[in-house]
This record gives C-alpha cells, sequence and structure tokens, in this order.
C-alpha cells in the first residue's frame, strides 16, 4: 500500500469537489465511505447522530465527483489495514486542507459500508 500515492489522489479529489461544489449551509457532517474493493466516496447529511450511524446513510448533499479515482491498494490487504491507514491518511488531510469550506462541517466521519465510523471530527 503506497501510503504517498493515495494521500495524493485523495487529496486531488477533495480539492476538486471543494473547487467545484457548494456545500448547502444546512450539511452538518460529511462521512468518508469505504467499500470492499478499496474505493472512497462522500457524502455529506444535514443530520449527526453519534449515537445512531444511520445518520450516515442521508445523502442530502452528494458531489459530482462521489467517488475517488482508483487508488490502486491490494484486494488481498485486511481491512483493518486499509481502514487505519485511510484514517491516518484523511486525518492528516483534515490537518492540511483545514481552510476549505468542505470541511467546515461540524462533524466528519470515515468508515466501510456496513461498518461502524470513526470520527475524524
Amino acid at each position: 500500500m503506497n501510503k504517498i500515492e493515495i494521500k495524493r489522489i485523495i487529496k486531488e479529489w477533495i480539492l476538486i469537489i471543494d473547487q467545484k461544489e457548494i456545500l448547502p449551509e444546512k450539511i452538518s457532517a460529511l462521512n468518508f465511505g469505504l467499500y470492499e474493493q478499496y474505493g472512497i466516496y462522500l457524502i455529506g447529511s444535514k443530520e449527526y447522530d453519534p449515537e445512531n450511524e444511520d445518520w450516515a446513510c442521508n445523502e442530502d448533499f452528494v458531489p459530482s465527483d462521489r467517488y475517488c479515482g482508483e487508488l490502486n491498494i491490494e484486494y488481498d490487504l485486511p481491512w483493518e489495514v486499509v481502514q487505519v491507514e485511510m484514517y491516518e491518511i484523511l486525518k492528516e488531510l483534515l490537518i492540511e486542507l483545514k481552510s476549505l469550506n468542505l470541511f467546515k462541517v461540524r462533524h466528519i466521519t470515515m468508515g466501510f459500508d456496513d461498518g461502524e465510523l470513526l470520527v475524524l471530527k
């Protein structure tokens, strides 16, 4: 897993979304969803409930570039390893890109579809 290259691809994707999209004011949370082929997508929700992760199913904001490009993560890596690496990458990007309009929401999470969400912000 080439963490530097994956981070570069995700960073470019986030910057494109931030440039092209206007985040509606009522969006209070973003979720970076991971899926089994080791890809990532982004949705926004008007709701956030730390006790009920179903809020992340609300697609109140769906960027036109919802899915990130090919990350080239080996399919045979355990999902737990991928989750930890993606968490670290996204945490770093939240710090590096903290001035983006996209990241001005109150809550940001990430996690695999049908899995537990991890809080980034």
